[in-house]
């Protein structure tokens, strides 16, 4: 009896993570807005999460922002399946984070925030539109040891 085995694709940048990637769910975390007449104005912050493994990939975003007395935050996240196994190497899916997953995120974020202070009757904030390069991740990992598994964070 003779035993297939199929090494894992392997992915070395964007494109090519592209090539095996299907935007397959959005996940919603938490919507939340609550009023708040004392705060104070907050500039929108993202922080942001990523989970993969050599079947998906997910990039999971928190917004926060107040002002014209609202408090907000918005927490989803773009799921993306490949359609066979993929190994990617750290930098590639940094990369793929930054310039496809944040931007799939973020309108979802965007209607949420803007949803949550029309229903409560405040100024809807406008969040500003992301440009390509204006995303940035890091690679937090709590260990210090660049072998493990990465961990890309993001606030702006």
């Amino acid at each position: 009896m003779s035993e297939e085995f199929s090494a894992a694709s392997v992915a070395t940048d964007t494109d090519s993570i592209l090539a095996f990637a299907e935007l397959t769910d959005i996940v919603f975390y938490e919507c939340s807005g609550r009023r708040n007449r004392d705060a104070g104005e907050v500039p929108l912050s993202i922080q942001i999460a990523l989970g993969r493994d050599e079947l998906g990939l997910e990039v999971r975003c928190r917004a926060t922002i107040a002002g014209a007395g609202g408090e907000y935050i918005a927490d989803a996240s773009a799921v993306f399946t490949f359609r066979e196994p993929v190994e990617a190497t750290a930098e590639a899916v940094t990369d793929f984070a930054a310039r496809v997953g944040v931007m799939a995120v973020y309108p979802y974020l965007r209607e949420s925030i803007t949803q949550s202070s029309a229903k409560l009757g405040l100024e809807r904030p406008v969040l500003r539109l992301l440009r390509p390069g204006e995303v940035s991740l890091t690679i937090n990992n709590p260990d210090g040891d660049s072998a493990s598994e990465p961990t890309p964070h993001s606030q702006y």
